[in-house]
Formats: C-alpha cells, structure tokens, sequence
C-alpha cells in the first residue's frame, strides 16, 4: 500500500494513494464543468501539475504542493470554497460515481474534508499533524 500526503504551511495529512489520485481526476473534472473555477487560472494550473507529482516519491508518496499555489489569503479561501463546492458535487454525484467507476463517494469528501483540516491548521482533525515532525525530502 502506498501513502500520499496533503501538506500546507505548518500542517500535513496522509492519505492512501486511490484518494489523493481519486481526488485529482475528480475535482479537476468538477472544476472543468463549473465556470468560475475553469477560469480560476492558477486553480487549473495547480490542477495541470498533478500527473507530474503522482507517485514520484518513495513508495508512491506524493505532495500536491499547496504552498507553492495557494500564495495568499484569496486563494485559500477560493480553494476552501471550491473544496466545499465540489463535496457537496460528490455527494449529488454518489450513486453515478459509484455505479461508474466503483469507488466509494464517502472516501472522495473525506479526502477533501481532510484537506480542508489541514490548510485550516486544524490539529484536532484527527488525521492532521503539524509539520514539526515531518521530514520532507527535497532532493
């Protein structure tokens, strides 16, 4: 089994790898069919850099780099927003999503919600940590 990982400022979160590569092809296709985030320019550039990050770590581990695109508070909040938005798309979507493709919605909202904790610096989300006793290799 192998882990990506959700990182943001001072906190971070792991995840199986299906959610964070679910979560990808997902949101990057509920991003494309609502207009004000296929024009969110930096959103569809963050979401363009995703295949290139997917599995280039050591046992398949994977950083999104959320710090490299959400820059400043208006871009956090967008982002909040948009990970609100597209949970509440999943869960309109559950019964295609599943018949389709044969993965459970539940795990693609608590993937975003897990996100969601941890750019809030939520540390009493119970899958976030602090970035104190994290060691990222930037080699």
């Amino acid at each position: 089994m192998s882990w990506s990982m959700f990182v943001f400022r001072d906190h971070w979160a792991d995840a199986h790898d299906r959610q964070q590569v679910a979560f990808m092809a997902f949101s990057t296709l509920y991003a494309e069919a609502v207009p004000a985030y296929r024009e969110t320019e930096w959103l569809r550039h963050w979401q363009s850099s995703w295949p290139e990050v997917a599995d280039t770590q050591p046992n398949g581990l994977s950083d999104l780099d959320a710090d490299g695109y959400l820059t400043d508070d208006e871009r956090v909040a967008w982002f909040r927003e948009f990970l609100r938005d597209y949970r509440l798309w999943v869960a309109s979507a559950a019964d295609t999503i599943r018949l389709l493709t044969r993965y459970e919605p539940d795990n693609l909202v608590a993937f975003a919600m897990t996100m969601e904790a941890v750019i809030a610096g939520d540390a009493g989300h119970p899958n976030v940590r602090s970035t104190t006793h994290l060691t990222r290799d930037t080699s």
